[in-house]
């Protein structure tokens, strides 16, 4: 066939047109999107509707709240409830309340600082400029708000309290959330016993409400820079944004925000002296430990043939603004050469593997991952003990202290919830037989936990000193 098909000719060229043509729309699709980006709101919140301006937002959001009123503290919980303002508002235990159809105005939140900054950027500042304070109009809800509600939280939920006002309307507003949302206003957001009672009072009211943690948003309502211990709300929740971060909404919608109690008021704080843990924290423990991978059922029972002793060793670093220079108290002198001395005389036996480490230098999910594995934990008293609340039961806790610290039982309290033995080696910094009373004082909660580990001869005739 000498000639070319004119058919196939025009075929040709059509398809060559239409492939032009799609290369131009994907053109002209990216040089639109660089003129006119597409913006996240902060955190990933949901982004702006518009809702009627004669709309009836308790309509919109609507909801009924079942409750979870098994085991303690919840039982009580849900027998000490008031109803405010048609319900749009329920206080519980005068500790903490539930919001529907609430509209927050962020600029109605005095303060100095708007939070997660560098902490290099606000070295030594106050801490009280790491809080707002919420002026009138700043929550609003759907309803005749009472004159007077007699209610005293002693915390900064009177100052939320006092600042409530109504709306008719749903005009206006910026941004919606719909996903429910828990305000946490935070104390000592670096240290780690705060932090964990914080988390579990979220994980409780979760739990209360009957939400699923990873669909809960976290508002903070304080200002604090950027912490270390951060990364755990990112973790067991859906995500966290700053209040001081919504500057730019005038209004925003929550259909659903809960206003938790503060830290001091934990189900698991010190002070409440419980001798077991409350309702769901073994659940709590095992829902941290699976949002960094670690699976919750490792190290189950106790391996007399292979007993792990973890030492938490203690440096000096910035945590936060108050503390420029980093400099901790509560150190041993000559860390090292102790540390080392033990090594060298647990290494005498081989079915004890000893370590220490610093948590300092190691991420969140090494540090639960060493925990998760520890049989007995050996630390100076300080925060980093709190870790004891995510042993397994049954473990063991040396805590050292010197006369000035012996009298707290911060973290006996803690081991006992937990059902971890509990022993406190009194100490006196600088002694030359420190290595000698730390190994003693380990001894005993090891030979607790594995009666004959010890009573084996060593590897080596000569036990280094």
């Amino acid at each position: 066939m000498s000639g070319t098909n004119p058919c196939l000719k025009l075929f040709s060229q059509n398809r060559r047109r239409r492939r032009t043509y799609l290369l131009n729309l994907f053109i002209i699709s990216l040089c639109l999107c660089s003129i006119f980006p597409i913006k996240n709101h902060i955190n990933h919140l949901s982004p702006k509707k518009h809702l009627s301006s004669n709309a009836s937002c308790s309509e919109i959001s609507s909801m009924k709240l079942i409750l979870n009123c098994s085991g303690d503290p919840l039982k009580t919980w849900c027998k000490n409830e008031m109803n405010v303002c048609d319900s749009s508002m329920i206080i519980f235990m005068k500790q903490f309340f539930i919001t529907h159809s609430a509209i927050l105005q962020p600029n109605y939140a005095q303060g100095k600082r708007l939070g997660g900054e560098e902490i290099q950027e606000v070295l030594n500042q106050a801490e009280k400029d790491e809080y707002f304070h919420f002026e009138k109009n700043f929550l609003q809800l759907p309803c005749n708000i009472p004159k007077s509600i007699d209610i005293s939280f002693g915390s900064h939920l009177t100052n939320v309290l006092s600042s409530i006002t109504s709306y008719q309307t749903c005009s206006n507003i910026d941004l919606v959330i719909n996903e429910t949302t828990i305000a946490v206003n935070r104390h000592d957001y670096v240290n780690i016993y705060h932090t964990l009672t914080d988390l579990y009072t979220v994980y409780l009211l979760c739990r209360f409400f009957q939400r699923d943690p990873k669909s809960v948003r976290i508002l903070f309502l304080d200002a604090h820079p950027k912490g270390n211990l951060d990364i755990y709300w990112t973790q067991l929740f859906h995500s966290f944004s700053r209040l001081g971060h919504m500057k730019n909404y005038k209004s925003m919608f929550y259909k659903e925000l809960i206003w938790s109690q503060p830290q001091a008021q934990s189900e698991i704080d010190v002070q409440r002296h419980r001798s077991k843990t409350p309702s769901f924290f073994e659940d709590f423990r095992a829902h941290m430990l699976e949002q960094f991978h670690i699976d919750s059922r490792t190290n189950q029972t106790i391996n007399c043939q292979s007993l792990q002793v973890f030492f938490l060793g203690r440096r000096n670093y910035v945590a936060h603004p108050r503390n420029p220079t980093g400099k901790i108290t509560r150190q041993l002198q000559n860390e090292k050469e102790i540390l080392e001395n033990l090594q060298r005389k647990f290494s005498q036996y081989s079915q004890i593997n000893f370590t220490y480490n610093y948590f300092e230098q190691l991420s969140i999910e090494e540090q639960l991952k060493t925990i998760v594995k520890t049989d007995v934990y050996i630390g100076m008293h300080g925060a980093g003990l709190t870790y004891v609340m995510l042993l397994k039961p049954y473990r063991a806790l040396v805590e050292l202290a010197s006369s000035s610290w012996e009298s707290q039982d911060h973290f006996e309290l803690m081991a006992s919830m937990n059902h971890v033995h509990y022993h406190r080696c009194r100490i006196h910094d600088g002694s030359s037989t420190m290595t000698e009373t730390i190994f003693n004082c380990a001894k005993k909660k090891i030979l607790q936990l594995c009666p004959s580990i010890m009573n084996l001869s060593p590897i080596n005739s000569q036990i280094h000193r």
